[in-house]
């Protein structure tokens, strides 16, 4: 069952940072005793413990995010407020890493009806793949468009591209190519998508780098019109 693949999963990705753990943690407490403790290496020490708690947190809200129920709050956004906000978020990180981001964003682009917070996770990780994919001075491209039926979203990089031979396998359960991670980042982003009734495809682009294309459906004509009228109505 999906819940015993995740236990076991999850069980086999805790264990190596838990040993690590507690490996550091008796070299503290065998510095601590010894005539002239070392605070170096008790730095260091605690240094790595609070690195690996990091990570075991992490593995955590990546199960948390896949296995929670589906609910949602479901509004008319505008795509370019959630990926600016996403942007500003880890403007720090792209800073720090050199990486140049363009965003090309359509500013006639119509609004969609989505769960805000959900569809920033999905910018969310889809920028830090990009970021973890791209080496230093390197460049991540966010473009959006539409047409009558979707928005368009497309996020590209110019990093090193997705390996498998079948880029779709990456949305898979528990795929993963990184050393840290429970595999579950890309699976609930392409769950998020299809709950909210749209497609997201992965592939490499031909000078090198991954992109993805997401496209969520734009809503019809009378329901943005219910939903101005109700907005008006408690205005």
């Amino acid at each position: 069952t999906l819940f015993r693949s995740i236990a076991s999963h999850i069980a086999h990705e805790i264990r190596n940072p838990l040993v690590t753990m507690g490996g550091y943690a008796k070299r503290i407490l065998k510095n601590m005793k010894e005539n002239e403790p070392d605070p170096g290496k008790i730095i260091k020490s605690a240094d790595i413990i609070y690195t690996e708690s990091e990570r075991l947190e992490k593995i955590l809200a990546n199960v948390m995010d896949f296995t929670k129920p589906s609910t949602y709050i479901k509004d008319f956004n505008d795509i370019n407020h959630v990926i600016r906000d996403t942007y500003k978020l880890l403007k720090n990180v792209l800073f720090e890493r050199g990486i140049k981001v363009n965003l090309d964003l359509n500013d006639n682009l119509p609004s969609v009806k989505c769960d805000f917070n959900q569809m920033k996770q999905v910018f969310i990780n889809l920028f830090q793949n990009a970021i973890d994919a791209t080496p230093e001075k390197g460049r991540i491209e966010i473009v959006t468009d539409s047409d009558e039926t979707w928005v368009l979203i497309t996020i590209s990089d110019s990093g090193t591209g997705i390996i498998a031979e079948d880029p779709e396998v990456i949305f898979e359960n528990f795929f993963t190519t990184k050393a840290t991670g429970v595999g579950l980042g890309l699976a609930n982003v392409k769950k998020i998508i299809k709950d909210h009734g749209g497609i997201i495809k992965a592939g490499n682009r031909e000078e090198g780098g991954a992109e993805f294309r997401i496209k969520l459906p734009v809503p019809a004509a009378e329901q943005k019109s219910d939903y101005n009228e109700k907005i008006e109505g408690e205005g």
